[in-house]
Parts: structure tokens; C-alpha cells; sequence
């Protein structure tokens, strides 16, 4: 399996590192990391068929900061991404937090550059997930308050301090290994890339869970039911977030479905990548234009 790292110049001025694994030549699949995350968080799979593109969205690893960026800005800079690997189409998974970035990402690049769409374990738009301001709780649902009266730098600071534990110790915000993810996340096939990869999200700072949250917050700029790209929605029984996002995204995004994993945690993408590389993928598809 190759692997390449890079970076790419977008438009504006920033610089966004990416990562490619699998095969060049392979069905290209974009996934959208966590929050926080970054390019190196890269599940274990068996398809030797699938170009495997990660990137480190702004503010996180080797990505520049974007001040007030919104969902509908990271969407911008996969299809600028794509253009410099030379890709024409691609399937998009979004994980956890990424996934408002990749439902945005199916509406703003449609199929003429999104070929099919996953999504994992993630939150959806406050404006149509039921119960969604009150699921934020008494920490977030306050900042988020801020965000949307406009003060997105008091909601950043405020992001900022309660990270600050984790900076210099950024495993420490994977948790304790108990409960139902423990097994998943501490077995020697995923443990090494989870630490890697979220030490890579906070190497630099607060700035790019900051920016995920409050884009993820603010309105996305589209309603669910414009998404042109039906969704292969997953959602893991043992996951005591998101259960009401997951229904959500597969009710209002046409043509979707919804699968439960019911013996699952969060992580369960670690154990189930491949089910959802199957979900985006046919390997007659040109990854290339």
C-alpha cells in the first residue's frame, strides 16, 4: 500500500495538507476526519482498490487557520484539492465531526465531482435535527448561542479554554479506554493511529476544533433536502450521540439509508471501514480526468 503526503496552495492564500494511501490508480474516496482529528486518521481496510484521500481541514496539523470559516468554505477546498490530484469524481465519507463538512461537500460540488456519499457516527445541522440545541448541554449549547448571535471570537476563546488540558497531552482527550469503544480504540491495529493522529490535530493548537465546531454550529447555508448525492447514513447502537443526526441525515437527504451497528461504539469506522468503503466505491469508476 503506497502512501504520499503533500500540501496544495488554495486560492486564498492558505497552504492544506493531505495524505493519500492505497492505490494511485484506485477509486478515489475523500474521508472527512473527526473533531479533532487530522490527515492521519486512516482506518485499517482490505481494499486493495481504493486511493484513500485525508486531508487536515483549517487550523489542524499542517492546514492554516480560517478565521469563521463555514462548512460550505471546507467544501471549496476539497473541490480545489481534487482539481490539483486530478480527480473527477470521488466518493466522500464523513466520521464524527466531519460530517456536516461532508454533506456540505455533497451539495456544493453535487455529482459531478461527488460520486456517493457516507456518512459515520456524526452531528447534524441544529436548524433540522429535533432536540438538537438541547442534546449540546449546558457547555457547548451556551458558546454555541454566542456563535450564532455573530461573536464567533468569544465562542472561539471559549473553545480554546476548555481545550487547553489537551494540548500538551492531546492523548488524553481519547478518554480512559472503558465503555463500549475501549476494546476498538485500544486494540493494536488502531491504538498507534488514533494517538498519531490526534497528537497531528492539536500539534498547532485550539484553532481547528474551534473552527469545526462553530461551522458545524452556525447554519450550513442549505437544507438537507438540496443535498443531490444520497447518503449511506451509519450509526453505531452503542453510541449515546448523534442517534438523532443519523435518523435525520436519512430521512431528509433523498434516497438515503440508514444502517445500525448494534453492538457498537462510536469507533465503530475502525472495525467497519470497509462496509462503508463498499458503501462509495465501484471500482469501474475513473478516479482521474
Amino acid at each position: 500500500m503506497s502512501k504520499a503526503s503533500g500540501s496544495v496552495r488554495l486560492r486564498d492564500g492558505r497552504s492544506l495538507t493531505y495524505r493519500e494511501t492505497g492505490a494511485p490508480d484506485g477509486a478515489a474516496v475523500v474521508l472527512f476526519h473527526g473533531s479533532p482529528g487530522s490527515r492521519l486518521f486512516v482506518p485499517r481496510s482490505t481494499r486493495a482498490d481504493v486511493r484513500l484521500i485525508t486531508f487536515d481541514r483549517a487550523g489542524y496539523g499542517g492546514s492554516d487557520p480560517q478565521p469563521e470559516r463555514t462548512v460550505l468554505d471546507t467544501a471549496r477546498d476539497v473541490g480545489e484539492l481534487l482539481d490539483h490530484l486530478g480527480v473527477a469524481q470521488a466518493g466522500i465519507v464523513g466520521w464524527s465531526g466531519g460530517c456536516p463538512f461532508a454533506v456540505a461537500t455533497a451539495f456544493a460540488l453535487d455529482t459531478r465531482r461527488v460520486g456517493a456519499l457516507a456518512l459515520v457516527s456524526g452531528p447534524g445541522p441544529l436548524d433540522e435535527v429535533p432536540g438538537a440545541w438541547d442534546a449540546l448541554g449546558e457547555r457547548r449549547g451556551p458558546t454555541a448561542a454566542v456563535a450564532r448571535a455573530g461573536d464567533v471570537a468569544r465562542a472561539s476563546r471559549a473553545i480554546e479554554r476548555h481545550m487547553a488540558p489537551f494540548i500538551g497531552d492531546p492523548v488524553s482527550f481519547l478518554g480512559t479506554g472503558k465503555g463500549p469503544d475501549g476494546a476498538v480504540t485500544r486494540a493494536p491495529e488502531h491504538w498507534p493511529m488514533l494517538q498519531d493522529q490526534i497528537a497531528e490535530a492539536l500539534r498547532t493548537g485550539a484553532s481547528g476544533i474551534a473552527g469545526d465546531l462553530i461551522a458545524a454550529w452556525l447554519p450550513f447555508g442549505f437544507a438537507l433536502a438540496e443535498v443531490p448525492v444520497p447518503a449511506a447514513v451509519f450509526h453505531a447502537g452503542l453510541d449515546r450521540y448523534n442517534g438523532h443526526d443519523m435518523r435525520t441525515f436519512a430521512d431528509r437527504i433523498p434516497g438515503s439509508t440508514l444502517t445500525v451497528w448494534p453492538d457498537l461504539g462510536h469507533f465503530a469506522i475502525l472495525d467497519r471501514f470497509d462496509e462503508v468503503l463498499d458503501a462509495v466505491t465501484d471500482a469501474r469508476a475513473p478516479s482521474t480526468g
